[in-house]
């Protein structure tokens, strides 16, 4: 397979660049059921992926980005019909705007690819976010792989597959990111934990939340240790704790990549992290997309 590759002088410019009336929106006609079925989690969602994927792609988004939403939608989040199958679904939390949640029903009922939790969106409720879309993944789809990612990201999902697919891949009790090992605990700025929170001085080893591969086997382990792994506000770090308490190993990846200074996609690159502001990502996707090769996939 050949890697998504940006070799040139212009491909590489590219990328320089309370409302109190609130209401839960009605059900859609999309498949789609607002609180008609019991869930362990506050998700709301009983769509579902109606075959089975080798490769879910989760992707986490806040009410207001639909232009991140749809950049997506136009580059790296179309669904394969053909083998290997992957599809691309977004989670949305609730919006205190009247307007926004007008807006969110309106798309759910054009794209069909919203599953929707109970609770307003925050940045500090993003493990609440974590557990009702492992909670629908397990219980409304069919898949091999799940991959957890944020709206700001770049996905090579013809890469992401190809990964998968080697021998030297584990199929089963696979956790695989950027792996952060021992890290800090941080008693200040914008990741601030307190000791009342988290009495150690290190978190379990985790992959930062912007991007993360899961077996099927292992989200439905996660989802049972629900039960009995206290809730912690920072999502990512949560997933590590699961993975702690039920003995799950993390595999490091290089082609994980947080905010990497270069703004081409080198070979082995599977998730990146970036800033993409406008039409850069679908630019950038679409002529990236003419050197991709999809043999050995």
């Amino acid at each position: 397979m050949q890697a998504l590759d940006i070799s040139h002088e212009e491909d590489k410019k590219l990328c320089l660049e309370v409302n109190k009336n609130w209401k839960v929106p009605p059900p859609l006609n999309t498949g789609s059921t607002w609180n008609s079925v019991e869930h362990k989690t506050t998700l709301i969602t009983n769509r579902t992926c109606g075959q089975y994927y080798n490769l879910l792609i989760l992707v986490s988004s806040a009410p207001a980005n639909l232009h991140r939403r749809d950049h997506i939608r136009k580059t790296w989040a179309f669904e394969s019909v053909f083998k290997p199958r992957w599809t691309t679904v977004f989670l949305v939390a609730q919006t205190r705007l009247q307007t926004e949640s007008n807006s969110l029903s309106k798309e759910d009922e054009v794209y069909g690819d919203l599953v929707r939790a109970d609770y307003f969106d925050h940045y500090w409720n993003q493990t609440l976010k974590m557990q009702m879309d492992f909670e629908w993944a397990t219980r409304y789809c069919k898949f091999s792989f799940l991959l957890k990612v944020d709206d700001d990201v770049f996905v090579n999902s013809v890469g992401l597959l190809s990964f998968l697919n080697k021998p030297s891949t584990p199929k089963e009790k696979l956790y695989v990111g950027n792996h952060y090992k021992n890290p800090d605990v941080y008693r200040g700025g914008k990741w601030k934990v307190t000791k009342d929170e988290y009495s150690e001085p290190h978190y379990p080893d985790f992959c930062p939340g912007f991007g993360f591969v899961l077996s099927h086997d292992v989200v439905v382990t996660f989802v049972k240790a629900f039960a009995f792994v206290p809730y912690f506000r920072l999502d990512d770090v949560y997933v590590g704790m699961l993975a702690n308490k039920t003995g799950i190993k993390i595999i490091h990846s290089e082609g994980f990549e947080l905010d990497p200074p270069m703004l081409c996609i080198p070979k082995g690159t599977l998730v990146r992290h970036g800033n993409w502001k406008g039409d850069c990502l679908t630019q950038f996707f679409n002529r990236a997309a003419k050197r991709v090769s999809y043999t050995g996939v």
